[in-house]
């Protein structure tokens, strides 16, 4: 009897334990994924990983981070800045550097083979980072959802997104990337001479980013004229063609 309550009170501590290891556990970030073009630091193993965040992942005086502290610790533990694609499967530690430095995470991960990786990253420029084509079109020109025109010499107004569709669709492929192309800046000119679509200007919210075509003007010049699916400041939905470019 004495023996039975011994292992039932042990078994009971040790749920106990588990319990409290579970607790205190860090919580998974809101992305679990380091996609590919996303920076982050390897380290050779978990112990060096441990230092590279304990002792080089500190703030300036200022509260930001200090970016000349971090290049001394890859150096000194061995950790390098790659990228992913890596898989997070637990947070080993997460803290708040400084004011302004971010929240950064030592984790463990695996590569899409399989392979267990100790890394680390700012939380919060993983979880912003843009993951599909309208995420990375939207953070690019339309920030906050609304792509605003006020100068109105880069956007046009289409009755409904299958016109600005039909535009794009119009202007012909450029032959050579860089070089200006008659043919294809003509095939430009033709397509919104016959579309009816007018210049404009103002605030629209994007939602949906379709076919693009890019004009080369010559060396670093061009125009990327793009259809958008938008809703206008009376509620309606409506065809945008922007042009995209940052050159």
């Amino acid at each position: 009897m004495t023996r039975i309550l011994a292992l039932a009170i042990l078994s009971i501590a040790a749920y106990l334990l588990a319990q409290t290891a579970s607790a205190a556990a860090e919580p998974l970030p809101t992305q679990r994924d380091i996609p590919a073009e996303e920076s982050t630091v390897i380290c050779p193993d978990e112990a060096a990983g441990r230092r590279m965040f304990e002792d080089y992942y500190t703030a300036t005086a200022a509260g930001g981070f200090d970016i000349y502290r971090f290049f001394d610790g890859l150096k000194a533990t061995g950790c390098e800045q790659k990228s992913g694609p890596l898989q997070i499967v637990e947070i080993l530690g997460r803290r708040l550097i400084g004011t302004s430095g971010g929240t950064q995470l030592l984790y463990r991960a695996t590569r899409p083979d399989g392979t267990a990786v100790i890394g680390l990253v700012d939380e919060g420029v993983n979880d912003q980072f843009p993951r599909t084509y309208f995420a990375r079109w939207m953070q690019l020109h339309a920030p906050g959802g609304r792509l605003i025109d006020r100068q109105g010499n880069r956007l046009y107004l289409c009755p409904s997104p299958a016109d600005a569709q039909k535009l794009i669709q119009a202007i012909v492929p450029g032959r050579e990337p860089g070089a200006a192309d008659p043919q294809q800046i003509k095939s430009r000119d033709r397509a919104f001479a016959a579309a009816r679509c007018r210049i404009a200007s103002g605030e629209y919210r994007i939602t949906d980013v379709r076919d693009s075509q890019f004009v080369s003007l010559g060396p670093e010049a061009g125009e990327d004229w793009t259809a958008l699916i938008a809703i206008d400041s009376d509620g309606r939905e409506v065809g945008l063609v922007y042009d995209a470019s940052v050159m």
